[in-house]
């Protein structure tokens, strides 16, 4: 349906910027939205209303994190920011660690989620540990070119160990074992984090983890494509042409300021669909 609303204004008004910006966030919020539909549904019954998940209660606390962990002379430290749950801790149990990705860290995994079954069953204390450079923890004033070479996988790496490492001395955790959690990215992010630092994670668990980093990843498109096949055989050619045409308006610098203003139109309040991706997610497919 979402897909042929889309089509006809195309049709019918051309291929403007602010039009490009729209289908692409229609189409995409829609299929995430109506994918989530009958698994909302059964959340609710488990966890209440879906408000209730955005975990407005969960205090955010603040780590002092190194800029650099690999110049000893860089000083320079800025605050990342952590949630905790200790709810189903039981004294010499492990500490789960969930690892944050490339967005804000939410703070409902603090309230649902497998591996809080895990927790409960295994009596142990979860933490999760935004990532640097997304949601609130900015390492720096500004996203310069100069600046965004502290935002790389080695450094959140280091982070995590840094971060592990004074938590379990300042809790009491140092002889605790210690599990990663990570989905996606961050998934690889706790598969490499076992890995290179095995003397401070006992085990990670690393949910569709692609652990081979490669230059070209068409694959992650192809799954995306398949997906919204699944709805209409026209919405990857409809998704494709409005992408198409937006990457050629951002050749004009002269576009920027429209399609900025366009973007930001489409989701005046600064909301989004995180906490219906992650419904569907940790739901429909957990521990993929």
């Amino acid at each position: 349906f979402y897909c042929k609303m889309a089509q006809r204004e195309v049709h019918q008004s051309g291929w403007d910027s602010k039009r490009c910006v729209i289908l692409l966030g229609v189409i995409l919020d829609c299929i995430a939205l109506s994918s989530c539909l009958t698994v909302r549904q059964s959340v609710r019954l488990r966890v209440g209303l879906l408000s209730e998940m955005n975990a407005s209660d969960t205090d955010e606390l603040w780590f002092p994190q190194r800029l650099d962990h690999f110049n000893g002379a860089d000083g320079r430290v800025w605050k990342q920011r952590y949630f905790i749950n200790d709810t189903f801790y039981r004294s010499g149990g492990p500490v789960f660690l969930m690892i944050g990705g490339e967005g804000p860290a939410n703070p409902a995994w603090m309230q649902y989620g497998t591996w809080l079954t895990y927790a409960r069953m295994l009596g142990a204390f979860c933490v999760m540990l935004e990532h640097r450079f997304y949601g609130r923890s900015h390492p720096t004033e500004d996203l310069s070119t100069d600046n965004l070479r502290y935002l790389s996988s080695k450094q959140a790496l280091a982070d995590l160990a840094h971060f592990r490492t004074v938590l379990a001395d300042q809790m009491g955790f140092a002889g605790n074992k210690w599990v990663a959690f990570g989905g996606s990215y961050p998934g690889s992010l706790a598969a490499w984090f076992r890995l290179k630092y095995p003397h401070l994670v006992h085990a990670a668990v690393a949910t569709s983890a692609p652990v081979h980093a490669v230059v070209n990843f068409p694959e992650y498109l192809e799954v995306v494509r398949q997906s919204l096949t699944t709805h209409s055989p026209e919405c990857p050619q409809l998704v494709k042409k409005a992408s198409d045409t937006l990457f050629e308006k951002l050749k004009d610098p002269k576009t920027y300021d429209q399609i900025a203003k366009d973007f930001r139109e489409l989701h005046p309040d600064g909301t989004d669909l995180q906490t219906g991706w992650f419904l569907c997610v940790d739901t429909e497919v957990p521990l993929v």
